[in-house]
């Protein structure tokens, strides 16, 4: 019943309240710019759509807003928006949490602008209905589900099991909640990436609303030139707080909600793979609290923003499981023959959210290869890489071959070999922050040079390092001399080994430069890197092994004690660490509430990695129409979609051209409405797109962006690959891939 309600309120939410430029009055405010303020409007609680019709000839000078008085705290959730001089009409969208009935529009000119007001509109929507239908069915979801998993345990496990089972997913829910602590105050942190990220956000549900599917160009970005960002960094798991926004949640809750699924997942995959490497789940629990707190996580996810490195985090405990079955296991089994599937799902999870990641991931992975160069030469193991490795390619070909295409093909800052020449040495970690105890908020990420001042916390976090000590206890004592040889042991080794590597390469003292030195391929491959304390990733990876590790050596000893002193110091020092972090972090930083894309702009773009070269950003106005004079534009229209353009070119001018809006990428085409004739798209000046014009002519061009025929060939792959892909894990069991039993 309640879901019929729930589906019937997306229906029939249409009223509009219309306003003239009559019903605005103006007043002189005391910092000299004047405010014109609309007439109240009565409105019960909804999602409504504010819109505007308007002229000036400035641009983020002035700005316009929704407002009403009396409201309790949070009553309304809108932003002041800006406007551009390019365009003529504008929209936000607002959520009323009460009733009122002095709603109003609000417009505040600067006193060097001015602005036209021609009318105004506010309209009734359902997206309050598409959110409370989204949030309905999770719940109910997650209720079926959990009676479901109920039903099937009931009286198959002996009590001791099944409290156990209750314990872990109880010690789960703490270490999510705790790592989410940030996330509770309902408000974005000012990190160094966020406005990015919300872009990217916004991008991919402009896009897909606009028809655009797999996402390629951003068409928000840049007042509305677009971007490729979708081409390099993948925007799949972007999709979800896209979903969230269609449904009508506002973009800042849509990121909010995104990052707890992340630390949701990251904790649920890092116990899982954590405890069938130790085939113990109280262990993995252990390691995935470990890997989940450490503070290089947390502030890559609340202090920089890093989104697609934090979300690649979350499949590198999954890309260990698979690596150490691999290696570990004889490889005569029949579980053997499914480690594939592993290797697939994490390096498919990783090159979808940060393909720097899988090339840091790659790195260790040839370095654990040579360790073990005996057991990847079995032939069993060399099938089964092979097969992973092939999987791979297949389910990513529909990424891979734009993605490679515009990197040989597109003049843009990225390919260009200035950005290789950074040295990147001086960005690593000095020894005070390698080993720092205390995680003190910064948020600088400068050479050494400027010294460790507002530096962020460029450490791994007190509560793995002690695993590392204490390993090294373990061997002064003996103990793991005295172990029997065997597959735990040598993973104990090669994690304390590879985690001190792996933190010696964060740091200032490990020679990057002469590495980079060396030119070619090493000196692209390491200034890409941009940042050595990146490695803190991998790092932590190996830091959770030796501590899940000490853990297991500790209980085959007897050794009862030492485990729970261990662990408890352990745990007490990641939860105090990051209780800690986040204090600081909430009492100092600054905040956003951000609700809607016209809040925080589109120009926003980090390393500018994506622009054509050469490209002057200042040039880019909204709407900015270039044209000889012997070309005349009747009418312009632009949406997410693309542009269409109704123009007359004089008989006798010879040729002619336009330049549009929209940034230069290969891929656009220019096309008459009418007749279907083709026009030639260039590169302009500024690298904008440029159609070339026949003589005489006279129509409506549409110019959009248009996938390549190879592009899409990939596409048609990848989705066949997948079909294959799960019909095939579903056949054999996959849910049973991971191997090992439960002690």
């Amino acid at each position: 019943m309640v879901l019929l309600l729930c589906i019937a309120g997306l229906f029939g939410k249409d009223k509009i309240w219309n306003m003239e430029s009559s019903a605005f009055v103006s007043a002189q405010q005391e910092d000299g710019r004047t405010a014109w303020n609309s007439g109240n409007i009565s409105l019960s609680p909804g999602v409504y759509r504010a819109r505007l019709s308007y002229v000036t000839q400035d641009d983020m000078l002035n700005a316009w807003s929704v407002e009403a008085d009396g409201l309790s705290f949070d009553g309304l959730l809108a932003n002041a928006c800006m406007l551009y001089s390019g365009l003529t009409e504008t929209d936000m969208y607002f959520w009323l949490l009460e009733d009122t009935d002095s709603l109003r529009l609000r417009i505040v000119c600067d006193e060097s602008s001015e602005v036209t007001i021609r009318n105004a509109a506010v309209m009734e929507t359902n997206a309050g209905a598409r959110m409370f239908f989204v949030i309905f069915l999770t719940c109910f979801v997650i209720w079926d589900i959990s009676l479901y998993r109920k039903e099937k345990n009931a009286g198959n496990d002996p009590p001791e099991k099944e409290l156990e089972r209750r314990g872990i997913f109880f010690g789960m829910a703490v270490v999510v909640l705790v790592s989410s602590i940030p996330l509770f105050t309902g408000y974005e942190i000012a990190s160094a990436d966020l406005n990015y990220h919300l872009q990217r956000v916004e991008g991919v549900k402009d896009a897909l609303l606009a028809g655009q599917f797999p996402v390629r160009i951003h068409p928000n970005w840049l007042q509305g030139y677009g971007y490729a960002t979708g081409v390099f960094y993948c925007d799949t798991f972007l999709y979800i707080p896209a979903f969230l926004r269609i449904m009508g949640f506002p973009v800042g809750a849509a990121y909010l909600i995104y990052k707890f699924l992340v630390n949701v997942g990251t904790v649920v995959i890092a116990c899982e793979s954590f405890g069938r490497i130790f085939k113990s789940r109280l262990t993995g629990l252990f390691s995935a609290a470990l890997y989940t707190l450490n503070i290089y996580r947390l502030a890559t996810i609340y202090l920089k923003d890093h989104l697609g490195q934090y979300t690649a985090v979350m499949f590198l405990p999954l890309f260990a499981l698979g690596v150490w079955r691999l290696l570990a296991e004889d490889g005569k089994g029949r579980d053997y023959k499914k480690i594939w599937i592993l290797l697939v799902i994490s390096v498919t999870g990783i090159i979808q959210s940060h393909v720097l990641t899988c090339e840091m991931a790659a790195v260790f992975s040839v370095l654990t290869g040579i360790v073990f160069i005996r057991r990847v030469f079995r032939r069993e193991t060399l099938l089964e890489i092979g097969k992973a490795l092939l999987g791979i390619v297949l389910l990513n070909l529909w990424f891979i071959v734009p993605f490679l295409d515009f990197m040989t093909t597109q003049k843009l800052i990225i390919t260009g070999e200035q950005v290789y020449t950074r040295a990147i040495q001086g960005y690593g970690s000095l020894l005070p922050q390698l080993f720092g105890i205390y995680a003190i908020p910064g948020a600088g990420d400068g050479d050494v040079s400027a010294g460790m001042q507002g530096e962020i916390p460029f450490t791994i976090g007190a509560g793995l390092l002690i695993g590392l000590f204490y390993y090294g206890y373990l061997c002064l004592t003996g103990r793991i001399r005295q172990q029997e040889k065997g597959a735990m042991k040598s993973l104990g080794i090669f994690a304390a080994v590879f985690s001190a590597l792996a933190l010696f390469m964060t740091t200032v003292y490990f020679p990057w430069d002469r590495l980079q030195g060396l030119g070619g391929f090493m000196e692209k491959g390491v200034s890409a890197l941009q940042y050595p304390t990146r490695i803190y990733v991998i790092a932590a990876v190996f830091l959770s092994l030796v501590g899940g590790y000490i853990l297991l050596i500790e209980k085959e000893g007897g050794r009862w004690k030492n485990v729970w002193i261990y662990a408890g110091i352990a745990i007490s020092t990641l939860f105090l660490v990051a209780g800690m972090f986040f204090s600081v972090l909430l009492a100092n930083a600054s905040f956003y509430k951000i609700y809607e894309e016209n809040a925080f702009g589109n120009s926003y773009l980090s390393g500018r990695e994506y622009l054509p070269l050469g490209t002057d950003e200042s040039l880019l106005k909204a709407g900015r129409i270039i044209h000889p004079e012997t070309v005349e534009v009747r009418s312009f229209q632009k949406d997410h979609a693309g542009i269409e353009i109704e123009l007359v070119c004089a008989d006798g001018g010879g040729a002619a051209y336009v330049e549009l809006p929209l940034l230069y990428y290969r891929g656009y085409q220019a096309k008459d409405v009418a007749t279907g004739e083709r026009f030639a798209v260039t590169d302009g000046e500024n690298h904008v797109v440029r159609v070339e014009l026949p003589d005489g002519y006279r129509g409506t061009i549409d110019t959009s962006f248009v996938s390549p025929w190879y592009w899409r060939a990939a596409e048609a792959v990848t989705a066949m690959s997948w079909g294959v892909f799960l019909i095939y894990c579903f056949r054999k069991n996959a849910r049973n891939i991971g191997g090992g039993t439960e002690r």
